[in-house]
């Protein structure tokens, strides 16, 4: 199992910005992997995030 270090942004005025690292399987697909990101940061903010347009990139992956 490897991991996978994902950047996650929403534009609101004030730009909010989580850089989380999730696990991953070799033949993960990167929405896969994504929305594991989401969740996690949904874990730990309390599942309360602000409203604004979301976009996700993997940084880095390692298998």
């Amino acid at each position: 199992m490897g991991k996978a270090i994902v950047k996650l942004n929403i534009a609101t005025y004030a730009g909010e910005e989580y850089v989380v690292e999730v696990s991953c399987e070799k033949d993960d697909v990167e929405d896969i992997i994504i929305a594991r990101a989401w969740k996690k940061v949904k874990e730990e903010e309390g599942s309360t995030l602000p409203y604004g347009h979301r976009s996700a990139a993997i940084i880095n992956r390692t298998d």
